[in-house]
């Protein structure tokens, strides 16, 4: 049947077609202070459509895969193409990629479906408990879902693919208040995999050492503003290279004009330590996964290397406007959204100092951990992030927390301005990024150390 659905959108006039029909199923739990507030299972399955028509795209879904949706799906996705074709400037083309029959599936180490609910949700309540061991704790919710997807695609050049994976994720939001102080700190779990993912990282463990963190600040003093040497964690520095340079590279931004990367490519734009790939091979990191939606293989793309702008992230239309080769960075959030250029696992390569050595010589300096979100503007190529913890760093020593630190800067600046990577490669908390979509992610890396960063206190 879907088949027939290609065959007829290439007989209706389509040069191109594609199909992804998506099924999902889903578990969420969540606790607030004690109080079940969801607990859904379930299941959705739909498809996409996309044609290409005189250059033009033209996209219709379904949340049910049957005849009639079929058949309205393909009218419509050609009555689109056909009606921007009309107005549409430059025609898409489409860069070639091989023709792959294949059949991938995860399958998670101890499936999480075979996992009771009840010991889910006891999962949650130590969590829970762990949390109110924090003297001023305020408010505490945690969180548990997985999602198991499978994808068929097919294409009219002959794609033939079926892949799918598993991901699960906890979450412990804490919130706590001291003398009129209010402080939060979040713990986050996760990857692609199943009930082993919890195995190799406790998240109870994780809430316990939150907790440290929640009283620490709720006792942290204001942070100094001005530029200083900074260190940033493997969180912190994954937040950095995801957001600011990240973004930055990918090729649909670029050719829009909202990159400072834009024109880049062969220039030296950082320090010589400084190599970027973007990965969605690495094993049970978040963001991973076997094929992108439009058929390529996922593999590791280095971005920037030895600080040289080597490459950008690429759907097959960017691709083929730019005369370079795709390399699996189309991905959608779901079978009712087209594949939009977007990021798997984005790191920075790790470098040769120690934990001791990275925070030797700086007489007064701040260490930033983790992150509160941020905003960044890759057209102007600056950014702004704030820091979950922060410290003092005074003669080479970590000494006073501080709380509400923002870092800031310009990207191109930062990745001159860095002189030392720590050895220990780490990937950060997992996450979601949104880019009128939402898709899972990862990022990561080493200790950074920035001299002249720019820091700012709340």
């Amino acid at each position: 049947m879907l088949d027939e659905w290609l065959e007829s959108a290439i007989k209706g006039g389509a040069e191109y077609a594609d199909l992804r029909a998506v099924t999902v199923e889903h578990t969420t739990l969540e606790l607030k202070d004690g109080e079940l507030k969801e607990a859904v299972e379930g299941q959705e399955s739909g498809f996409g459509l996309r044609v290409l028509v005189d250059g033009s795209w033209g996209f219709s879904s379904a949340n049910s895969i049957s005849k009639e949706a079929g058949t309205a799906a393909v009218a419509t996705a050609l009555a689109l193409a056909r009606a921007t074709a009309a107005r549409a400037g430059e025609a898409v083309t489409l860069a070639e990629v091989p023709v792959v029959e294949d059949t991938v599936i995860w399958v998670p180490r101890k499936e999480p479906k075979d996992v009771a609910i009840e010991d889910k949700l006891e999962m949650l309540r130590e969590m829970e408990a762990m949390a109110r061991t924090a003297e001023h704790l305020a408010t505490v919710t945690t969180f548990y879902s997985e999602g198991h997807r499978r994808i068929e695609l097919l294409t009219s050049e002959g794609i033939r693919l079926v892949h799918g994976l598993t991901r699960v994720l906890t979450v412990a939001n804490m919130t706590g208040r001291k003398e009129g102080v209010v402080s939060s700190f979040r713990s986050r779990v996760g990857g692609v995999g199943g009930w082993e993912v919890f195995e190799n990282k406790d998240p109870v463990a994780e809430t316990e050492r939150g907790v440290v963190s929640l009283e620490t600040l709720l006792d942290a003093g204001r942070a100094p503003s001005g530029r200083m040497t900074a260190v940033i964690d493997p969180d912190l520095s994954g937040v950095f290279v995801h957001e600011a340079f990240g973004h930055a590279s990918e090729a649909d931004l670029v050719m829009a004009g909202e990159s400072i990367l834009e024109g880049r490519i062969g220039e030296k734009l950082g320090v010589d330590d400084v190599t970027i790939f973007d990965d969605p091979t690495m094993p049970g990191a978040f963001g991973s996964f076997p094929y992108d939606d439009e058929g390529v293989k996922g593999a590791r793309k280095v971005l920037m290397q030895n600080g040289v702008l080597t490459s950008f992230l690429h759907s097959r239309e960017t691709a083929g406007r730019m005369g370079d080769e795709p390399n699996g960075a189309a991905r959608s959030q779901d079978y009712g959204s087209r594949p939009l250029v977007r990021m798997s696992n984005t790191c920075l390569e790790a470098g040769d100092l120690s934990q001791e050595e990275m925070f030797e010589g700086i007489s007064e300096g701040i260490y930033l951990k983790g992150t509160r979100g941020g905003q960044v503007d890759v057209a102007k190529g600056t950014f702004q992030f704030g820091a979950q913890e922060a410290f003092l760093i005074e003669n080479g020593q970590i000494t006073s927390p501080l709380r509400d630190v923002a870092l800031m800067g310009t990207i191109l600046e930062t990745l001159h301005n860095i002189d030392g990577l720590g050895k220990e490669f780490m990937l950060a908390s997992p996450g979601f990024c949104g880019k009128g979509q939402t898709v899972p992610v990862c990022d990561g890396g080493p200790h950074i150390r920035l001299r002249d960063a720019v820091v700012g206190g709340g």
